[in-house]
């Protein structure tokens, strides 16, 4: 930040906008929009149970030009802020722009005035992860997006009553962008769907109960003891169950090799699915592997 950048009061900027009825083109350095971003990064990060996070008290970096901006930080300086706040990385925001436009407009219905408001914020933040030492490349991420607000009503007084102003609407793109850029980084639960089958014999799908409590390793047991059953049919099944077992057990690789061997003994577009998603997991976590070391 630079002396440019300012905390005006949110009545204040709004007395600007109407004295100027709602239509103007200009910038504003909001000083709380921006450090907005910052805290709520680090709350998300904080609260994904993963991150202990730091973020200091003096945390303007002083950038005098965008040539400066566009050149990273030097090592010697993050090894510095890492042995004084005994962290492992350094997460610097080096730019957040946000465009905001406002709408109002009257629509005539049936002898009825309603007036309608829309705000839309636009906001895109440029972010550096430095890890010390040179030993790791450092990361740039770069977050967009938009967040929209829209009343009517047929009295122009309550539009303007529901409608956020103006800088909490930006404070509003703060917190948008910070939440955003903090999913980059924090693990998410992915939901997905897995199923078994019930081959009809009750010895064998005396697994399902075990099923139900979250007992997958007792299912497993089970199943294991009928995967050399003479019929195809339920032997393929009884391999499925097995992966599906497998990768609830977290064995991704056995996961693949049941469901292989479900695919030879019996093909069901159900297996070709199943073991596409497999393949995709394991996939994703070689990926992972690779990025974390």
């Amino acid at each position: 930040m630079t002396n440019g950048f300012t905390n005006i009061e949110i009545d204040s900027l709004e007395k600007i906008l109407v004295r100027n009825k709602m239509l103007m083109d200009t910038v504003f350095q909001d000083s709380i929009a921006a450090d907005t971003v910052i805290q709520v990064a680090a709350q998300e990060l904080f609260e994904s149970g993963r991150f202990d996070v730091v973020v200091p008290v003096e945390r303007i970096i002083v950038r005098t030009d965008s040539e400066e901006l566009a050149r990273p930080l030097d090592i010697n300086f993050i090894n510095e802020i890492c042995a004084d706040f005994k962290v492992d990385g350094v997460l610097i925001l080096e730019s957040f722009v946000e465009q905001l436009k406002t709408k109002y407009g009257i629509n005539n219905i049936a002898g009825s005035t309603e007036y309608n408001s829309t705000i839309d914020v636009t906001y895109f933040s440029e972010w550096r992860l430095y890890r010390p030492h040179n030993l790791k490349p450092v990361i740039r991420f770069q977050v967009g997006d938009s967040i929209f607000w829209g009343v009517s009503n047929y009295s122009f007084e309550n539009v303007y009553k529901q409608m956020p102003r103006t800088k909490e609407a930006l404070i509003g793109g703060g917190i948008a962008s910070g939440i955003k850029m903090a999913g980059y980084i924090c693990p998410k639960w992915v939901n997905q769907t897995r199923f078994y089958y019930l081959t009809g014999k009750s010895e064998i799908d005396a697994a399902v109960p075990f099923i139900k409590n979250n007992k997958w390793e007792e299912a497993a047991a089970i199943w294991g003891k009928y995967a050399a059953n003479p019929s195809k049919t339920i032997k393929s099944k009884v391999e499925f169950n097995l992966a599906v077992a497998a990768e609830m057990n977290g064995d991704l690789d056995l996961a693949i090799e049941w469901g292989i061997k479900s695919y030879k003994t019996r093909y069901t577009k159900t297996v070709e699915v199943y073991i596409k998603a497999l393949d995709n997991k394991k996939i994703s976590q070689l990926k992972e592997n690779k990025k974390r070391y």
